[in-house]
């Protein structure tokens, strides 16, 4: 359940400034300014002190799959915490609510719907949008999952799936 640490980017020298900050306001509009326990701290001249940044919760049993993960997540500007499992994800959202829930669906021990079900009653109005990842080439019908995807994923994909999944459309897949 570790939080990563702000970083600074190594590309934001080299004009890598300018895609971080267009995801970062995309990211915000998409999700309407949600109200969130993170707010961005002033980094450049273009942040303001109380913007607020989305916040992510990735669920994986994989280490490495999770820190993939959140490295991309954060190069869009959005905070990330970590959880190997359901006990884990229950302690996170314990302390946060994450504008975003981005699950494998086979863990170790258990599945993608079990630790759904362990998080719907953290939450009350509903568990915020769920982005299913999976390197199987089949999952259920029924995943509760507003996208998904396959690994391996690119960035590119990642952020197809928050766009589909902050905006709504919940049409289970999402395509870059």
């Amino acid at each position: 359940m570790p939080m990563r640490p702000p970083s600074a980017s190594p590309s934001a020298s080299s004009g890598g400034a300018q895609a971080i900050i267009g995801g970062r306001r995309l990211l915000g509009h998409l999700l309407g300014r949600r109200a969130s326990a993170h707010t961005a701290a002033v980094e450049d001249g273009n942040a303001t002190a109380g913007e607020v940044r989305p916040v992510a919760l990735v669920i994986d049993d994989s280490p490495i799959a999770r820190m993939l993960i959140s490295s991309i997540l954060e190069s869009f500007e959005v905070d990330v915490f970590e959880a190997g499992g359901s006990a884990e994800a229950q302690a996170v959202v314990a302390t946060c609510r994450p504008d975003v829930v981005i699950v494998d669906w086979t863990l170790r021990a258990e599945t993608a719907t079990d630790v759904l079900d362990a998080l719907e009653t953290r939450f009350s109005g509903g568990l915020p949008p769920v982005v299913m990842i999976s390197a199987s080439a089949r999952m259920p019908a029924d995943l509760r999952a507003t996208a998904t995807l396959r690994k391996p994923f690119t960035p590119r994909e990642l952020y197809a799936a928050l766009t589909v999944a902050f905006s709504g459309r919940g049409d289970g897949a999402a395509e870059a």
